[in-house]
Formats: structure tokens, sequence, C-alpha cells
């Protein structure tokens, strides 16, 4: 499943950081269940954890647009904004 693809109303697991633009999407997982995660490299805590939609993530990091195919329990990983997403092993 391509990220850009999917319902631009599902819930993607996020934290405040990322919204807030203080830190990078550098993990995104598609679970078993079909569910997204993109978190960065900024420690957070249960607090910090919130919920946007495919689309709210798309405009704060276009970047995922460019997300391989995941199937379900897929992570892709990158260093920073600008390199390339690759699959976690």
């Amino acid at each position: 499943m391509l990220f850009k693809d999917d319902d631009f109303w599902k819930p993607v697991i996020t934290t405040r950081q990322i919204i807030e633009g203080a830190d990078t999407i550098t993990c995104v997982t598609l679970d078993e269940e079909g569910d997204w995660q993109a978190l960065g490299n900024a420690p957070f805590t249960d607090d910090d954890l919130d919920v946007i939609s495919v689309e709210e993530m798309l405009q704060a990091d276009a970047t995922l647009a460019l997300l391989p195919d995941m199937e379900y329990g897929d992570s892709m990983v990158r260093a920073d904004k600008g390199s390339p997403w690759e699959k976690e092993s």
C-alpha cells in the first residue's frame, strides 16, 4: 500500500514534535492491522502522541508521498528528510 494512496481521512499516530515541525519523520510503519505510525528521532512520552489524518501528514511532510509500496507489518526508515526511504529489516 502506498501512503499517498490510502484514505486521506485515515488516522496516523505521530508526535506533537512532528506536528509542530520540531522533529522530522524518520520512521513510518504500516502495522499488522493496517494502521500508520509516523515517528521521528526526538524523545517523546505518551503525552506527546497524537493522531492526525493521512492528508494532514502529507501536508506536514510531502516527502511521505515518496514512500515505496508497503505491506502490513513493514517499516520504512531514513536518516533525514532528504534521504531515501529504506525498508527496515
